[in-house]
């Protein structure tokens, strides 16, 4: 079991009130740090406790029993998490909308009577963000960074590697390696075959 941390006897300054104000901090994007300062503790104490949230949570999925003076760096941690993921969802998706031209820029909603038929009309005007690639290609260089970000390699350089890989171990391989052996007796069923096919044909013609 994880031990813990904690001093015996020292109060926590972990208390409902500042797991609220970094939850709410998180919540809106306020970086790590800012987030501590906001509650009155240093950034390394938040850091502190979120680790020991961490490892109690992690212990706890382990199957190991519980501490009930870890629960209020368990809620922390989860809660911290849990704000962090909804806030990147919500930026997603503005990153998506604004690649595909879908994000709100204004909307109106225009009444009026419609001198034909004599009943109120409503008119509803939105205006959208024009499609931006840019937005959607950083969507992409940082989802997909081995396709799409900086380093990306195209497919030619992905075999190249492979066949560099392949050398090497070949290199590296003793006569009793067992991959080796794999290889070759793969390669000898595939040649049986070859030759049985090409028999086949051979007894037709």
């Amino acid at each position: 079991m994880r031990s813990s941390t904690r001093r015996p006897g020292r109060p926590s300054l972990l208390t409902p009130e500042r797991i609220e104000s970094i939850v709410k901090a998180t919540a809106v994007g306020v970086a790590t740090s800012l987030a501590a300062e906001g509650a009155g503790v240093s950034r390394a104490t938040l850091a502190r406790w979120m680790a020991r949230g961490r490892d109690a949570a992690q212990a706890r999925e382990d199957g190991e029993p519980a501490n009930a003076s870890d629960d209020v760096y368990v809620e922390l941690y989860r809660r911290v998490n849990s704000a962090r993921a909804q806030m990147a969802a919500r930026a997603l998706a503005r990153v998506l909308q604004a690649g595909a031209g879908s994000l709100v820029l204004e909307e109106r909603v225009r009444t009026y009577n419609d001198p034909v038929t004599g009943q109120d009309v409503e008119e509803r005007q939105t205006r959208y963000l024009r499609p931006d690639w840019r937005a959607a290609a950083w969507w992409l260089a940082h989802v997909f960074p081995e396709h799409y970000g900086p380093n990306a390699q195209s497919w030619e350089q992905v075999l190249d590697a492979y066949d560099a890989e392949q050398a090497a171990m070949e290199q590296t391989a003793g006569p009793d390696d067992p991959h080796l052996a794999e290889l070759t007796e793969r390669l000898a069923v595939t040649l049986a075959a070859q030759v049985g096919q090409r028999d086949d044909q051979a007894e037709v013609h």
